[in-house]
């Protein structure tokens, strides 16, 4: 039985679709349990699930045994729960006060991000409704967070506050520099073991440190992943392509138009782009209107019939042109054809991020709703 149901019937028209192995995604679960030792697996499928599809990636990975799964904002938290998800559902982002009443009625972990965050959940939990919560620890990132000397006491006052459990404490890493993370990671640690009584969910490895840096998972409750399950990684690190982790997501669109251009014709928008030859152009029907970047203009490939093909002039809305060179194309390369934008078959999705001047995240979240996303993979028990 497949986990996602079939698009709606007017999908199937798109010229362009987004193929969501969940396989690949499964796979690569077994192997980041590999890296994260006897932590459990917290997913973050925030951004839709990084532009996957929340909804069947969490089912999917519900049949793997992951019972912990992150989300950025209340909304995404009442999306899973909509949708049936029982397991603990953590929201990271900063709660608004105005939404504390969802996070009880949607049994959704509260992040209490600043002091006054704290002092807010204090005093509405009597009002709203028990609460649980977990505790962000600013240790350099300096984005969301309480500073480790301010824990202690709102710490203390939100255990004496009635209605409210505190389950958690944990930091963010800014990047997988060994050196700047250890030190994040030793303010942490400092922290905790000052504590008379800590927290029992510690939860601070990412995808990154998790595969740069595992002892960042050790003696930890929570690995959080997020672009690893999906094959992808922020930043480069040294070794990731032998970890065996798999891309989950390949993008796909069709050839729509082939035709000749002559010496000093230009293509598309701005004549950004001048042949130097007679050479033919395909029109592919995919543009920053589903989510491609714009800035991929006269930059990056795509594959078409197992070869690539460079993308020439402006990356338009709804199309880009490809140059397939002076051979005339028609013996293989026809209207309808795909082409792989990212993917097997194509650059991967971080070779085409690079290409951008962006990372792999960007990309597949990027995609708008006009990219339908197609699924495969078999739901298999627990």
């Amino acid at each position: 039985m497949t986990i996602a149901t079939i698009p709606p019937p007017s999908l199937h028209f798109s010229p362009i679709r987004a193929e969501v192995d969940l396989d690949a995604l499964r796979h690569n679960v077994r192997v980041l349990r590999g890296y994260a030792g006897d932590a459990e697996v917290m997913a973050a499928v925030k951004a839709d699930g990084y532009g996957h599809g929340a909804v069947p990636v969490v089912k999917a990975l519900e049949a793997e045994g992951v019972r912990h799964f992150a989300v950025a904002t209340v909304h995404e938290g009442i999306e899973l729960r909509e949708a049936g998800i029982e397991h603990p559902i953590y929201v990271l982002g900063a709660p608004l006060p105005d939404t504390l009443s969802a996070y009880v009625h949607h049994r959704l972990a509260v992040t209490i991000s600043s002091v006054e965050i704290g002092d807010t959940v204090i005093a509405a939990a009597s009002r709203t409704g028990p609460l649980t919560v977990h505790i962000k620890v600013d240790t350099g990132m300096r984005r969301l967070g309480l500073l480790p000397e301010e824990v202690p006491e709102t710490l203390a006052r939100l255990r004496a506050a009635p209605g409210i459990s505190v389950e958690g404490i944990w930091t963010h890493f800014g990047t997988v520099d060994r050196t700047f993370t250890l030190e994040q990671l030793g303010r942490f640690d400092a922290l905790v073991e000052s504590l008379d009584n800590p927290p029992p969910v510690t939860h601070v490895a990412n995808s990154g440190t998790l595969l740069h840096l595992p002892e960042t998972s050790r003696g930890r409750t929570l690995v959080r992943l997020g672009g690893a399950l999906f094959g992808l990684v922020a930043d480069r690190l040294p070794g990731f392509e032998d970890t065996g982790i798999r891309p989950v997501m390949r993008l796909v669109s069709r050839v729509v138009h082939i035709r000749a251009v002559q010496p000093g014709d230009t293509v598309s928008y701005g004549r950004t782009w001048t042949a130097e030859r007679e050479t033919w152009i395909a029109t592919v029907a995919a543009g920053y209107g589903d989510g491609l970047p714009r800035s991929l203009s006269n930059r990056g490939s795509v594959g078409i019939r197992g070869a690539m093909y460079p993308i020439v002039g402006r990356v338009c809305m709804d199309m880009l042109m490809v140059d397939l060179g002076p051979r005339n194309p028609s013996d293989s390369i026809r209207l309808g054809d795909d082409v792989v934008l990212f993917g097997p078959g194509g650059l991967s999705a971080m070779e085409l991020a690079d290409a951008a001047g962006t990372i792999a995240y960007e990309l597949t979240c990027g995609l708008t709703k006009r990219v339908p996303r197609l699924y495969s993979g078999v739901e298999t028990a627990g």
